[in-house]
């Protein structure tokens, strides 16, 4: 996983920064060479959880200045997210409710029900939450999932960012040192898919042999002159695989 390889000499070409699913070049490569790793935020979920709860439970506007300074690259997710969640207030039941809001990639059921037919290992790496995000699984009758992830406690109306895959060496300075992670759970000889969205996913994406991205993360990838392919919704990415891998 995430090793350097030579896609063209197993003839897995990507041609273009956006195709078609129905359009996409066969992957000669069966589904059994295959894992996949999966951003949540705004991947699986239509929104971003950890955006939205900040922007609906902050007792400050001071969270905006720790956001501008990650986007911009100043920064990295870990110091980011434990700025913000110093300013949350909000107690259990409202937390709950509000999880329960976030709305899911349609697309999500049919992915995750290709890969287990196909037999690839999939796991979802997120910046996020452990418990939001097991809490929308469940919600979504999405199945057992592999999930690793970034813990919180919560005392009163205060929440703790817990970060157990914190990496100090970690190149984005992230809260979860998601490329670290991979290379951790990889299986040996296996190809690797990377699926994201957003800032916290341009590291591991550099690293993946096949990405699949949109908003932020297509966009950065773009400026970097990088080969990926955009999807709008999870949908399009099960499309492409039943097509490469021939499943009906």
């Amino acid at each position: 996983m995430f090793r350097m390889i030579e896609l063209l000499d197993r003839q897995i070409v990507w041609r273009a920064p956006r195709t078609p699913a129905a359009r996409l070049p066969a992957l000669q490569a069966s589904a059994a060479e295959f894992e996949v790793w999966i951003d949540f935020d705004g991947t699986i979920t239509q929104l971003d959880v950890l955006d939205e709860l900040i922007r609906g439970f902050a007792s400050s506007d001071r969270w905006r200045q720790t956001e501008a300074r990650w986007m911009a690259g100043e920064t990295g997710s870990f110091e980011c997210l434990r700025e913000e969640f110093e300013v949350l207030s909000v107690d259990e039941p409202t937390l709950a409710a509000f999880v329960a809001t976030i709305p899911i990639d349609p697309g999500a059921g049919p992915l995750f029900s290709l890969l287990r037919t196909a037999g690839v290992p999939f796991t979802i790496l997120s910046d996020g939450v452990d418990s939001f995000i097991r809490s929308v699984l469940e919600r979504g009758a999405l199945g057992t999932v592999a999930v690793r992830a970034n813990q919180v406690s919560h005392r009163d109306r205060r929440l703790q960012l817990i970060c157990p895959h914190r990496f100090n060496e970690c190149e984005s300075r992230a809260a979860h040192c998601k490329c670290r992670s991979a290379e951790l759970l990889a299986h040996p000889r296996r190809l690797s898919i990377y699926i994201g969205d957003g800032r916290s996913d341009l590291c591991p994406a550099r690293k993946a042999d096949i990405v699949f991205a949109k908003g932020t993360l297509a966009q950065l990838l773009a400026d970097e002159g990088r080969q990926f392919h955009r999807f709008d919704s999870l949908s399009e990415v099960a499309d492409a695989l039943r097509i490469a891998w021939s499943i009906t």
